[in-house]
């Protein structure tokens, strides 16, 4: 189930539902910063994806929708684009997408927001390195292979050769 709140609250949402009980995921990133009066910049942990939380649903859709009315921060539930219903993601892409956004890879992943994924590309399955198994779209951009995956409309672009790629 995805979450989505306003003015870059995910984090307190991931605090409420943590307490709540239920197993909650907001993709991080380092990036620099300077703090206060510092003269030099800090490595901090921040947010990839601002204002979605990943919740792993492990109650009735009404429990959990009560649930999320007691929380202070306005947030709602991700819909599909033409339905009324709520955006599931598989425990297999979860994974897929949780690997993905390790802020030890934050050298080789990009990620791009909803409507600029790329048109063209064949869907693939990643057979070597820490990713295989991962089932993706691999697409060539300004001579290199990148590999996309996508949940929820949030697409994870990787550098990958294009050796680790067999069609699916």
């Amino acid at each position: 189930m995805v979450v989505r709140t306003f003015n870059r609250h995910e984090m307190i949402v991931s605090d409420f539902l943590k307490q709540e009980g239920l197993t909650c995921f907001v993709p991080m990133r380092y990036a620099e910063r300077q703090a206060g009066d510092e003269s030099k910049p800090r490595r901090i942990l921040i947010p990839v994806i601002h204002n979605y939380v990943f919740v792993g649903l492990e109650m009735p859709m009404k429990q959990f929708c009560s649930l999320l009315a007691k929380c202070a921060t306005p947030l709602y539930i991700l819909k599909h684009k033409d339905t009324d219903i709520p955006v599931e993601i598989s425990n297999r892409e979860m994974m897929e997408f949780r690997m993905l956004c390790d802020p030890a890879f934050e050298q080789r992943v990009n990620i791009i927001q909803q409507g600029e994924e790329p048109e063209v590309g064949k869907e693939v399955e990643i057979i070597h390195g820490p990713f295989a198994g991962v089932h993706g779209r691999l697409y060539r951009k300004q001579k290199k292979y990148w590999f996309v995956k996508t949940i929820a409309g949030v697409s994870v672009e990787l550098r990958i050769t294009r050796w680790y790629c067999r069609p699916v």
